[in-house]
């Protein structure tokens, strides 16, 4: 299959991948705003969003197995590829249970009242025990998640979506049988997570004992040479993650913690809807990262310069008109969707609409960058601006509301990371 196919068919999966997440969103939201009320459904939008992104923790080895799988494919290297996917997998499990171990000795000293502008005393209890349901679910997923890297080095994210489309609808199959038999909060919290969690572990096991069996890990494909090329070339990744952590993740903390858990509803549905304006580049670099990786690895700079173009022009049309439908319906939509509760202020709508177009020209260029693995300078350039983008965010959300939270990400990236990104990636397109 050529790469171009291979490409096509892994965008065309990702479509349905994607309508079962977007399914599985667009249901779920106003079921949980309205079961739980705008205050914990707050807490359990920031849970989740936190615990997501807790996945910088793996220290980039899950980004980078990407490119060594994808590397291992271009020479047909079972060997290479064994080597790196066990490698890859025992230090996922290690730091698992570090990070277990940490959770354990910090869990007592942690102020939940102040950290989520808790009122009630009875709410820190349940709090507490939310976060650690889905603190555990976040650990098995850690080590499970690399069946998803794994497929995508080999171009094969048909399968990938399949799992992915199994537990996006499964966590809306349970949310709704829970809503219907009134479950309580710290079981809708594991329950949204654990069915992707789940359905990530059947397709690791599934890639292991049927699909590719020479990929299951044994100890004597651990390698130390593997070891101290993912963490080198994990490192651009790791800092990328964390600069990602403070400049989106930390929204809905800084939010919670300056406005109360209420104010996180409207701004992380509104967030929510802009984000499906972004639909056709979530659809596509999934598939075009390993592309891309290969491609660089044959040499074929042509097609890299090809591809590229098409999709930037594809994906920026699509997000401006999806930009505008919600810049000027958005909240009458978020009304009837969610709920009146749920509908953000005008001027935090239109600047999520910017944010939008911001960041699809930012990640076609991010693309190139990881397919080839140049991430020094967009790591540098990433941090700075997520640090500034934290400080403006805490600034101006005590001053403008939580309006000023997406103020601070799209300055921060105007003044830092867009110029620095665009002519790193024009370098790259122009040379081998």
């Amino acid at each position: 299959m050529s790469r171009t196919r291979r490409l096509l068919v892994g965008a065309a999966s990702t479509v349905v991948g994607k309508g079962a997440v977007f399914l599985s969103t667009f249901a779920s939201i106003p079921i949980m705003v309205r079961y739980l009320g705008a205050e914990q459904f707050g807490i359990w939008m920031t849970i989740s969003t936190v615990v997501t992104t807790l996945l910088v923790l793996d220290l980039g080895i899950a980004s980078a197995l990407v490119n060594f799988i994808s590397e291992a494919y271009a020479k047909d290297d079972r060997e290479q590829a064994s080597s790196y996917s066990s490698t890859a997998f025992g230090i996922m499990v290690a730091l698992a249970f570090l990070l277990a171990g940490v959770a354990r000795l910090i869990w007592p000293y942690l102020d939940w009242a102040n950290l989520f502008h808790l009122t009630s005393p009875g709410e820190i209890p349940l709090v507490s025990h939310a976060w650690a349901a889905a603190v555990i679910v976040f650990l098995l997923g850690m080590p499970a998640g690399l069946a998803m890297k794994i497929l995508g080095g080999y171009q094969e994210l048909r399968s990938a979506n399949l799992f992915t489309s199994a537990g996006s609808l499964s966590s809306l199959v349970l949310i709704v049988l829970l809503v219907r038999f009134h479950a309580g909060f710290v079981t809708l919290v594991a329950a949204s997570s654990a069915a992707l969690v789940g359905a990530n572990v059947l397709c690791l096991l599934w890639l292991w004992f049927f699909h590719k069996p020479w990929l299951l890990p044994r100890v004597t494909h651990l390698s130390r040479s593997a070891a101290g090329r993912m963490v080198g070339a994990g490192g651009g990744f790791f800092v990328l993650q964390i600069s990602a952590l403070l400049a989106f993740n930390s929204d809905n903390l800084v939010v919670t913690h300056y406005l109360g858990p209420a104010q996180v509803a409207s701004y992380s549905v509104a967030w929510r809807l802009a984000g499906f304006a972004s639909i056709a580049q979530s659809v596509i670099a999934p598939a075009v990262w390993p592309a891309y990786s290969e491609a660089f690895a044959r040499g074929d700079l042509p097609w890299v310069q090809r591809t590229f173009r098409r999709i930037m022009w594809t994906t920026m049309l699509t997000a401006f008109a999806f930009s505008l439908v919600f810049a000027f319906a958005g909240r009458w939509i978020i009304r009837l969707w969610a709920s009146p509760a749920a509908v953000p202020t005008e001027h935090l709508m239109l600047l999520m609409c910017v944010w939008v177009l911001i960041s699809t020209l930012m990640s076609n260029t991010s693309v190139i960058l990881t397919g080839k693995g140049q991430t020094r300078l967009w790591a540098v350039t990433s941090l700075l601006a997520a640090a500034l983008n934290l400080t403006l965010s805490i600034y101006w959300v005590q001053r403008i509301g939580a309006v000023g939270v997406v103020l601070g990400t799209v300055v921060s990236y105007l003044l830092l990371l867009v110029g620095p990104q665009i002519w790193q990636c024009s370098r790259l397109l122009k040379t081998q």
